[in-house]
């Protein structure tokens, strides 16, 4: 009881608003309890009737609501529909737009691509000296990021069209020139279409690297460059020589070596080869000469065999055999035998030189093509096979030695033909005018006068 007794009088805490008297015992309590509760539900009917009323009211202006909706929305359904038939029409509109978003897309990706391969190509024209300006235009064009316009594509238009028309003109115009020096120097240069340039004497090159037009530090024959100054002074049609190649093949005679390096490619191998060809030639020219002086005596001398001279072989063979009698054979062509061998040593003079030379020449080629050949593999086995200039030298050697033993062996091999050819037909007459001697001895006995 001492338990329940607190509880009670808190639950009874909020009912002392209800009521002002002092509450003693539990029958006040309970007649407080009943009092309040009527006076609750009296309190709760007048909010339920409040409510009801609001209720209704609320019904009413939802009604009226609705109503006025109904009303606006059939004021509205024409604009509705405007809408509706422009929310349609942009939709169309925009489908439309990214359609032409990517053909542009597409047209901005093909003028870039084809800007830059084009940008390449002017960069390496030989027309750009002549229009410095135009490499910058052609790389901004190739740059643009955003869509492309008609003024970015008739700007590429008029650089391709120029290009074609100036291809296919030959025109003068200043430029700075590089001459071999380094120096830069502004001259007045013909220029023949996109294949060629000239200017002071001398062929150009263009570098596209520096956008500079070089002189060639080997010039190609003098033919060539004379007619190149023949056809910048002539005002008609004149002929020249072009490089179909834009510059390429003039560029490589800076790379070609003349005769002197390719004789230094060669090595002592091939001076000693030269050396040898040049003393064996002049052997051959000297003994070739003295052959046809010989010849030509003989001639003279066949034409007065009565009286004999000094001065050549058959004229010497009839001095030794004069006093000699006619009538003792024997004597006569032991006589005549002596002296014509006393004269093939002369006539034959230097031949076997001449056929040694011939023969150690391409011998000595071989040794130098040997000799290239160990240079080669020494620098394969040290470098390897990544770079061939380091092969070259040990090719060139090899290549060049050879080429010269068979440039000395083939005109020596002709010129010892010969010279033996003039040296058996001498000493073949020779043996012919002592046969001679000897049956007119038989003919005509007694002593040669």
């Amino acid at each position: 009881m001492k338990r329940i007794y607190p509880l009670i009088m808190l639950l009874l805490l909020p009912l002392s608003g209800y009521s002002q008297q002092q509450i003693t015992n539990l029958d006040q309590l309970l007649e407080s309890v009943r009092a309040s509760q009527q006076q609750q539900r009296l309190a709760n009917r007048e909010r339920e009737s409040r409510f009801l009323a609001d209720h209704k009211q609320q019904q009413a202006l939802l009604a009226k609501a609705k109503k006025e909706e109904e009303r606006r929305r059939r004021e509205n359904q024409p604009l509705i529909q405007v809408t509706e038939q422009n929310q349609a029409e942009i939709e169309r509109l925009q489908q439309q737009l990214q359609a032409v978003v990517g053909d542009m897309g597409e047209l901005s990706g093909t003028f870039r691509e084809f800007a830059g391969d084009f940008a390449a190509v002017l960069n390496e024209s030989m027309i750009t000296p002549q229009f410095p300006q135009r490499t910058q235009t052609m790389r901004a064009l190739a740059n643009v990021q955003t869509q492309v316009g008609i003024d970015e594509i008739e700007t590429l238009w008029l650089l391709l069209q120029e290009e074609m028309t100036e291809a296919g003109k030959v025109t003068l115009f200043d430029a700075p020139v590089v001459s071999i020096d380094g120096a830069a120097l502004q001259q007045q240069v013909l220029r023949i279409g996109t294949f060629s340039a000239f200017a002071g004497g001398e062929f150009l090159r263009y570098v596209p690297e520096t956008g500079e037009l070089l002189a060639l530090s080997r010039q190609p024959a003098s033919r060539y460059r004379q007619a190149a100054k023949e056809f910048a002074a002539n005002s008609s049609i004149a002929s020249i020589t072009v490089d179909p190649t834009r510059g390429s093949l003039l560029g490589m005679l800076s790379y070609t070596p003349d005769l002197r390096e390719r004789i230094e490619q060669g090595g002592t191998i091939a001076l000693i080869i030269i050396g040898l060809g040049v003393f064996g030639i002049l052997l051959t020219v000297w003994r070739g000469i003295s052959l046809v002086l010989v010849a030509r005596r003989i001639r003279w001398q066949l034409k007065s065999v009565d009286t004999p001279h000094s001065n050549n072989p058959l004229g010497r063979i009839l001095l030794a055999v004069k006093g000699v009698s006619m009538s003792n054979e024997d004597i006569l062509q032991l006589k005549l035998d002596e002296a014509v061998l006393a004269e093939i040593p002369a006539l034959e003079r230097g031949n076997g030189l001449i056929k040694l030379l011939a023969a150690t020449s391409p011998l000595l080629g071989l040794l130098g093509t040997v000799t290239g050949m160990i240079l080669t593999f020494q620098a394969i086995s040290l470098f390897g096979t990544g770079d061939p200039k380091l092969m070259a030298g040990g090719i060139s050697q090899a290549l060049v030695t050879t080429v010269l033993g068979l440039v000395v062996a083939i005109p020596l091999l002709f010129g010892h033909s010969v010279v033996a050819y003039l040296s058996r037909s001498m000493i073949q007459r020779l043996d012919e005018q002592c046969a001679g001697v000897l049956a007119r001895s038989v003919e005509q006995p007694g002593s040669a006068e």
